[in-house]
């Protein structure tokens, strides 16, 4: 009657699976906190690319450069 696994029956391994479900999404919100979306990075990326060839082209100043580059690293 009380389906062969000690009285319990088959509560213990499902509390057990819900336990790790949790601990599994807990630790991957721990693991992808603080860092940026993939596609913001390569925007980014691509951003000062373009702009670090700019300034090589002599298209903007030194001045303009820095504050660009400081602009998109913020």
């Amino acid at each position: 009657m009380s389906g062969g696994m000690g009285g319990f029956g088959w509560w213990p391994l499902l509390w057990s699976l819900i336990l790790l479900s949790v601990l599994l999404i807990v630790g991957y919100g721990i693991y992808t906190h603080g860092r940026p979306p993939a596609n913001e990075q390569t925007h980014t990326d691509t951003a000062l690319s373009t702009l670090r060839s700019r300034y090589a082209r002599g298209e903007i100043s030194e001045e303009e450069f820095e504050e660009r580059r400081r602009r998109l690293e913020e």
